[in-house]
Order: C-alpha cells, then structure tokens, then sequence
C-alpha cells in the first residue's frame, strides 16, 4: 500500500510530466511527516519539467490503477480533490488541496487509513515555483517509466511477484517484461519457497483482478508437487500449509529423533519410546532443531517499510 502512496504523491507533484508536450522547468520543494517513522524526513528540493499550463491541475496525474482521484474542484486560483487507494484489501482515503498564482503554487496532501494492517497517516506539503527555460516533457515520462520498470533492486523473483501489476495489467507500464518475468516465476516457484509463497499470496489477492497463473499459463497443481517435496526445517514455515502430507511426515520426523535421542530404563524403554512417539510435535520443537530455523523475518519476504519505500521514492525522483 505504501508503495501505492507514494507513487500517486509523487505524480501529483509531477502531474504535468506525464503529458508529452513543450514544458518549462519548475522548481519543486516538498516535505513529508510520516507519524512512527524512525527518522525525520528533511525538505527535498527538485528541478523538474512541467507542461505549460498544467501546474495546477492534478487531475492530470496518478497512472497508479490501485488509486483513483475524485471530487476535483477548482475554485478561483485554488484546486481540491479526494482519493482512494486500494489494495490487498486495505483502504486508504486523502484529500489534497493546491493554490496557484502567477508562476508558483504551494499545495497538501493527506492520506489515512491501514497499511498492512496498521493504522497510518501521511502528511505531505510542497511548493513550486517556475525558474524557466525549456524542456521537452516526454523525456520526464521516460525516465519516470525506466525507474517504475528497473529489475535491477529486486533480489529475488518473489519481490518481483510484488509487482506484477506492473507488467501484467492492460496497458501496463512495463508489459514487455511479461515474457522475462512468467519464465522467472515458472522456474524459480517449483523450488524455492520464497518464490512459491509469494505466488499463492498473489493468487488469494489477485490485485486487479490479475492472476499470474492465468496469465503466465503455469500449472499450479504441479508447481505445489514438486515445491512440496523440498520441504525441510528451513523452509517448513513457509510450506507447511500448503504441504500437509509432507509436513506431517516432517513432524512424525522431528518426533522420532527426539525420541530416540531421549534415555529410558531398560525396563521400560519401549513403553516409553511408544509414548513419546504416540505425542505431536509442535513448532517450537521444530525451531529447535539443527536444521529449522525459527520463522524467517527476511527482508525479502516482508513488505517493504514505510521508510524504505520513501528512500526509494527519493530515487526516483530526487526528493
């Protein structure tokens, strides 16, 4: 969801970009408040093209298909709007509002809601103002498209998975990776369980109304056969709910050597080794073991922190 903000944020302060026709160079100055953020974020200033006479319209922006403006109203030399981002089932609303005058325009953006299940606000106030000179607006265009498509930053497919709406949907900005990325996904989801995990959560959301199964024409049956008989302890987290035969038998597993690794009188050691075997191991049992470590918190895996995702957008666009 973070991600979704922050791309419509910063192309409501580049709206006019998107347009390819002559511009002018504009000098953007923002500043966004972020409440639990670990540091504070420090006013950014960017050189950017903006399209003559687009600066204060904002309707013009967004191609983010998880966020929709509404209510746009332009009143004398002042511009409000509503919108609404959606995604993986949370919803966050925002309200923005823009005064223009000659040559300058200084505007705020706030947006509430849930963000992985926590409640978050994002506060965001920005200036402009026209510094001159001309520019050719579609250059802008390409280069915000190269940074939105650049594979270059994801370690893994599974974070490619993350955003496959980018390449899959209609029209999408990065469509012509959809061949590199369904051959990623069909070699790597068979054997790596990152990969797997990342696809079946995609498949339950289905964002958009995208599968990538579908799309990409894999055979999910046989994928969660073959990812299946990989299990083990340091995987068992990520496969144990889609591989229950193969778990229980990890489990039965784990028992066992526990068992046999216990000391029991001569007398009674089969009626205790019986009872021991006859009990279920439990997940922490299995975090204990050599080979299962506890539950991964991998970076890769997890959505991408709201201050990672606001460095990123200042890669991308320099504020």
């Amino acid at each position: 969801m973070i991600r979704h903000l922050t791309v419509l944020v910063s192309m409501l302060l580049l709206s006019a970009t998107v347009q390819a026709k002559p511009g002018e160079y504009w000098e953007i100055t923002s500043k966004m408040e972020m409440p639990g953020m670990p540091f504070a974020m420090p006013a950014t200033t960017q050189k950017v093209c903006i399209a003559k006479g687009s600066e204060n319209d904002p309707g013009q922006t967004s191609g983010d298909k998880d966020c929709k403006m509404t209510d746009i109203k332009t009143v004398g030399n002042k511009t409000t709007w509503k919108a609404r981002c959606e995604k993986d089932g949370e919803v966050m609303t925002g309200t923005g509002e823009q005064t223009t005058s000659p040559g300058a325009y200084k505007g705020k953006i706030n947006f509430k809601g849930k963000s992985d299940g926590q409640d978050m606000n994002m506060d965001m106030a920005y200036s402009g103002k026209k510094i001159g000179g001309s520019c050719d607006t579609e250059e802008q265009v390409k280069k915000v498209k190269s940074q939105m498509c650049d594979t270059s930053h994801y370690e893994n497919t599974a974070q490619w998975i993350s955003a496959s709406s980018l390449i899959l949907q209609p029209g999408a900005a990065c469509a012509d990776q959809r061949g590199q990325f369904c051959a990623a996904v069909k070699k790597d989801a068979p054997r790596d369980a990152e990969t797997y995990s990342a696809l079946v959560q995609s498949e339950n959301n289905q964002l958009g109304g995208i599968s990538i199964v579908k799309e990409c024409k894999l055979d999910m049956a046989s994928m969660t056969k073959s990812i299946c008989k990989t299990l083990n302890g340091k995987n068992y987290r990520d496969l144990s709910a889609h591989c229950p035969a193969e778990a229980k038998k990890y489990r039965e597993t784990v028992r066992r050597k526990d068992c046999e690794g216990r000391s029991y009188t001569a007398e009674t050691r089969a009626a205790d080794f019986k009872r021991c075997m006859s009990g279920d191991v439990s997940d922490s049992d299995i975090e204990e073991e050599d080979d299962a470590p506890a539950p991964r918190k991998s970076k890769k895996s997890s959505p991408p922190s709201a201050d990672e995702e606001i460095k990123k957008l200042k890669g991308m666009f320099g504020f």
